[in-house]
């Protein structure tokens, strides 16, 4: 089941966390001054980890992090089954205990996965662990014990003793999966986007299935294979499968010569897989652990008619909280009132007026609009520009000639003066600058070893060309004329007007393969 999540801007404000007595938020200060080192923020309950750290423009941005099925069991152990209805009570209670809305706070990370009770000592599957679509596994430090994980590029495959941990008598197996970038999950159909969408039910079958596919995936060695038993070509496959640098892909691999690797490198492990299947002795204990793993999925997923509908509520609950503020409901109808009138509760204080707490919707004060002529049927453009077409209307375009811009500067969003154009790292460090340079930007997808930080600032160094090489792709394509097309009454280089700031982008590709002449 779910266990890990993080939220880089959970949806609470921090005035909210700052007074909350259940979190004492820490800082670093300067030991002989006295004075604040770090503006960020810090507070840790009950396995969770609650990060503010200030905003550009002011005010927190909130990031949350940790285990949900620990803060379920107090902060003290994940080492137990963690059900459906345990995460249903954990959601509502951090729901509750921060004053977080679910609907509006983002996911960015989610773990996965089961504590399986093996018939057989752990070490049998970790001591054989080789590799997972030709990646290795390492052998990192955790706190207080140690595990095993394979990192790709969108999420990261981890395994460990769970009984070790805790000095459990079962033999205890945690598998699960860390994701890192949530489009690994959407392209499996699985939409967790936001922190209430864990309680989707549709998405627990999904789930539950990668995790029996991933560990489905991952090549393990058989010790009770004797190789001196093998034939010459059974032992050299034997010896490169179990040989975890034989799966490797180097990185500055020529990309033409990725393909033909990739395929021999899958015959290989079809023939290691083979080899493994006919010379094994004894049960099968991937295969077993496989079978262990959807069925404790299972178990934990199971969902009655009554925890379908105390989900559903808790949802209507979570929902009706995080309305506007002190809307009167008319119950018979269902729908907010629009009038000022309130009405006392049983028990409760009288709601005010939501005339005090929500916007009018009548006789509200008219701001800056365009003014609709009802009689015209053309668009007045702001410049008269109907001599000329004009090749960039309706865009948005930036200066293109070398002195009336600055392609290594940015602007800054809260400044506005120019600043250096930031490095991925910079942008890893400052994420509202990063959403700046996002905003507006198509989504660069050269290739998917680019994170999001790399992609934007892949972005920025794009900006210096972009708009020369936009422009001459799009006069390439209205001046080809498509063959089996009736000609144009007018050759497009006769109607086409540019710009001088347009003239002069084109003249960077004279000389070229790309040279426009208009």
């Amino acid at each position: 089941m779910y266990c890990g999540i993080k939220s880089l801007d959970l949806s609470v404000s921090a005035e909210v966390l700052l007074k909350n007595p259940l979190l004492d938020f820490e800082g670093r200060y300067s030991q002989t001054t006295g004075e604040i080192s770090t503006h960020k923020l810090t507070a840790k309950h009950r396995g969770l980890t609650f990060t503010l750290t200030p905003r550009q423009k002011g005010g927190y941005r909130v990031e949350a992090n940790g285990s949900i099925h620990r803060f379920s069991r107090g902060g003290v152990h994940n080492a137990d089954d963690f059900t459906a209805a345990d995460l249903l009570a954990a959601l509502d209670e951090f729901v509750t205990t921060y004053g977080v809305n679910p609907f509006t706070s983002r996911l960015n990370n989610v773990e996965f996965g089961v504590n399986v009770v093996l018939p057989f000592p752990v070490s049998t599957v970790l001591s054989n662990l080789i590799s997972y679509k030709n990646r290795p596994f390492t052998k990192e430090p955790g706190d207080g014990f140690t595990y095993y994980q394979c990192l790709t590029q969108r999420y990261v495959v981890k395994l460990y003793d769970k009984g070790s941990q805790y000095d459990l008598p079962d033999n205890v197996l945690r598998v699960e999966v860390k994701v890192l970038k949530m489009e690994y999950l959407t392209r499996r159909g699985i939409r967790l986007d936001w922190l209430a969408d864990l309680l989707n039910v549709e998405n627990y079958g999904p789930l539950g299935a990668l995790l029996v596919e991933t560990f489905t995936e991952i090549l393990f060695d058989e010790p009770t294979i004797k190789p001196a038993k093998l034939t010459d070509r059974e032992r050299d496959v034997y010896q490169n499968g179990r040989n975890p640098r034989f799966w490797l892909i180097p990185d500055d691999l020529p990309a033409i010569e990725r393909p033909r690797l990739w395929k021999r490198l899958q015959r290989a492990e079809n023939a290691f897989r083979a080899l493994l299947s006919k010379h094994r002795r004894g049960d099968d204990w991937q295969s077993q652990t496989a079978t262990l793993i959807s069925q404790t999925w299972e178990r934990l997923t199971i969902l009655d008619d009554d925890l379908r509908k105390r989900i559903d509520k808790v949802k209507t609950v979570w929902s009706a909280e995080n309305n506007c503020d002190k809307t009167v409901m008319d119950v018979s109808k269902k729908c907010p009132l629009l009038t000022g009138v309130s009405e006392p509760n049983a028990g409760r204080e009288t709601v005010p007026s939501i005339t005090e707490n929500c916007p009018l919707l009548t006789g509200s004060k008219k701001g800056e609009m365009s003014t609709i002529n009802p009689l015209s049927i053309v668009l007045i453009p702001d410049n008269d520009s109907s001599q000329n077409t004009d090749l960039n209307a309706g865009r948005e375009t930036l200066p293109l000639t070398p002195n009336n811009s600055d392609k290594t500067t940015i602007k800054d969003p809260v400044s506005k003066r120019r600043i250096n154009r930031p490095t991925a790292t910079q942008l890893r460090e400052n994420l509202d600058l990063l959403a700046e340079v996002e905003q507006g930007r198509k989504r660069y997808a050269k290739g998917s070893k680019e994170n999001q930080f790399e992609r934007a600032a892949h972005n920025l160094r794009n900006d210096e060309s972009n708009d020369r090489n936009n422009l001459a792709r799009r006069l390439q394509k209205l001046i080809a004329i498509e063959e089996g097309k009736p000609l144009p009454l007018f050759a497009p280089k006769e109607v086409i007007r540019l710009t001088p700031g347009q003239r002069d982008a084109l003249d960077y590709w004279n000389g070229t393969g790309r040279e426009v002449t208009i």
